[in-house]
């Protein structure tokens, strides 16, 4: 059961995560809320095999969400498990009930769960989805690199991605309560503190004094917050 843990106070980050934040994360929550797939979602002018592409591509995404989350666990140490203890965190991408959003827009779900290297997905996706790798896998970046990604980058902008379009899909799409539970799961507090984590633990684990360490982390959260807002929406538009 989660417990209730205290918010991220942006005011006290350091000056590099904070800036971060203001310059990048802010202004690109709000891209998400004007972009244009996410207005026409919202006014019922979007057409659904548009949505299928988003919600398909996103679903082709996450099929390893959980094996990325687990090899990020292991090389953090052993400290930070105590640190995130009675916090939320992501370990799935659900991808069993993000299937039946994509089922409901007509999308090739069989297709993208048993033999996903035969989908091609829209190619903002290729390319988010090898940055988010870059960042988690690769042996020259450390642990703190992959979480500024994964848990700043992308999990703090995913609420306000997922909001507007799960709301749409019911209201001007006649999406179900229950093809659209995915989306509901990804649109409450639990999710938002998923992202704060991020904050949390770059402030905690990244040293004052660390400039490159420092460099790289905003250079990630950069790239995949970038990706996410003016990036992703585009295979809803395309």
């Amino acid at each position: 059961m989660m417990t209730t843990t205290p918010r991220v106070d942006f005011r006290d980050l350091p000056t590099w995560l904070r800036d971060a934040h203001e310059k990048m994360m802010v202004p690109r929550k709000k891209a998400i809320e004007n972009h244009p797939f996410t207005l026409a979602m919202q006014n019922g002018s979007a057409e659904p095999r548009h949505a299928e592409r988003y919600f398909s591509g996103l679903m082709w995404h996450l099929l390893s969400f959980g094996q990325h989350v687990a090899f990020l666990e292991k090389k953090r140490p052993a400290a930070v498990g105590e640190f995130l203890k009675g916090r939320s965190e992501d370990k799935d991408g659900d991808t069993d009930i993000l299937g039946r959003i994509v089922t409901a827009f007509g999308g090739p779900m069989r297709k993208i769960v048993e033999k996903p290297w035969t989908y091609e997905p829209p190619p903002v996706w290729s390319r988010h989805d090898a940055f988010l790798r870059s960042a988690i896998y690769s042996t020259d970046l450390a642990w703190q690199v992959g979480a500024a990604a994964l848990n700043v980058g992308i999990e703090s902008l995913v609420p306000t991605m997922v909001e507007p379009l799960f709301q749409a899909s019911i209201k001007n799409y006649g999406v179900t309560s229950h093809a659209a539970e995915w989306l509901a799961s990804r649109s409450g507090e639990a999710e938002k503190q998923h992202g704060e984590n991020g904050y949390a633990l770059l402030r905690e684990f990244v040293p004052e004094g660390d400039r490159l360490l420092q460099e790289q982390c905003v250079f990630y959260i950069d790239l995949l917050s970038d990706s996410m807002a003016y990036g992703l929406l585009e295979s809803g538009i395309k």
